[in-house]
């Protein structure tokens, strides 16, 4: 049995290895001999993390885990999703048949729907290039009709002054229409639904949510209750405030919801950042991929009362990628650091606020710290409990591989077979 140390550890990592096991129970709850507390909702989360074209493996998953239907019952009451996993989530939280044959749909059509389509002005770009490499094979006078028709795309490239503002070198309509292809009706979802993404335009990461179901106002108000802090940093003398105090949360509308998904998925520098309008200032704001802030938001379905949360992660245990040889590698290996890193401390934070919340007894604790356990609102106590699903082996598929058709299809069979074993990990007493 591990020990809670070595929980925090395993937890912090989610990079140690075991077969499947079924989660310890705590042999004496902390509020014995007490009657349990009463949950606020069922607390189970679904959180589906950024994948890039590896996103097909979440959807095998998603098949396995939506398996059953019927009578319109869900298998979890809150689902997040960021970059690809929020294409996912989306459809996960529509909950029906449909919406999961849908998305598979989506998936193992993308080889077909060429999003990797150079934006116009890039590709001229790179027709002008080609037509100067080849210029330098022959002489003269075929020399001079190559150079001409490289001249003739870098003029319809548009002016050089321009050129940097070209904010994403792929083509938009790829990504967009085939998520478009498939309405996303806002009043259709069956489950509380997050979607993150990446503020430019105040430089936070935020998340669109709507909450569905018989508690959902309660629900919304106690989230809100746990996420804006009482209890902050206070700057002493002339200091200015240590953060700025913005809203980092969105309602969903019928209005923005597509957008807010297609956003979550635009990684930046690859496609142009999405313009969105937030229902509760009428103001418009740039996004890109939640992904660059938030890649796994495991703590936003902490703070929306879950306890039992199955992750799915697109990478294997320990895998690392092979020493950047090149730029895309290069920010690959560099994005990957930063999105376990936020992840290690996303985890761990939420097991920390869990162990601190258990304890019912604040009277041997100073003033500010039982202000601290009361903020975080949770009364409903109970032990958190992650099922990760990943892939056992590294997956053929690259993030960038959204056109290759056998390796979409092969990573989505693998999410489906690993979906069907998860690891478990919960505190032991």
């Amino acid at each position: 049995m591990l020990s809670r140390g070595e929980f925090m550890s395993l937890l912090a990592s989610l990079g140690v290895a075991g077969s499947p096991a079924v989660a310890v129970a705590a042999q004496q709850p902390p509020w014995y001999p007490l009657p349990p507390p009463t949950p606020i909702g069922k607390g189970r989360a679904l959180v589906v993390s950024g994948a890039g074209a590896r996103g097909a493996y979440e959807a095998g998953a998603l098949k396995w885990l939506f398996r059953d239907l019927a009578g319109g019952q869900q298998p979890f009451d809150v689902i997040c999703g960021t970059s690809a996993g929020a294409i996912n989530a989306a459809f996960a939280a529509l909950g029906t048949p449909e919406s999961i044959s849908q998305d598979e749909q989506l998936w193992k059509s993308m080889p077909s729907a060429d999003i990797l389509k150079l934006q116009p002005q890039v590709q001229d770009l790179a027709d002008g290039a080609m037509q100067l490499k080849e210029s330098g094979k022959h002489g003269y006078p075929a020399k001079l009709s190559y150079m001409l028709r490289a001249k003739k795309e870098f003029d319809a490239a548009g002016p050089p002054a321009d050129l940097p503002k070209i904010m994403g070198v792929m083509d938009d309509a790829g990504i967009d229409g085939l998520v478009k292809k498939y309405p996303l009706q806002l009043d259709a979802l069956r489950t509380t639904l997050f979607v993150t993404a990446t503020n430019l335009t105040h430089l936070t990461s935020d998340s669109f949510y709507r909450f569905v179901g018989p508690g959902a106002s309660r629900q919304q108000e106690r989230f809100f209750e746990i996420t804006e802090r009482k209890v902050k940093m206070q700057g002493q003398g002339s200091a200015p405030p240590l953060m700025r105090d913005l809203p980092y949360h969105h309602a969903l509308t019928q209005e923005n919801f597509s957008d807010a998904v297609v956003a979550s998925a635009a990684v930046p520098g690859v496609f142009q950042p999405v313009a969105i309008k937030r229902a509760e200032t009428g103001d418009t704001n740039l996004y890109v991929d939640g992904g660059v802030a938030n890649n796994t938001p495991v703590g936003l379905a902490v703070d929306a009362g879950a306890t039992d949360i199955t992750v799915i992660l697109v990478d294997a245990v320990d895998e690392v990628p092979a020493t950047p040889a090149t730029l895309p590698a290069l920010l690959r290996a560099v994005n990957m650091v930063q999105s376990r890193r936020i992840l290690q401390s996303d985890v761990q934070l939420a097991v920390l606020k869990n162990i601190l919340a258990s304890r019912k007894d604040w009277s041997g604790l100073n003033a500010r710290a039982q202000d601290f356990l009361a903020d975080l609102h949770q009364a409903d106590w109970k032990p958190v409990v992650l099922r990760v699903i990943r892939p056992r082996t590294p997956l053929k598929l690259t993030i960038v591989g959204f056109n290759d058709q056998a390796g979409i299809d092969a990573a989505f069979d693998q999410g489906y077979a690993d979906a069907q074993e998860p690891w478990v990990y919960s505190i032991a007493s």
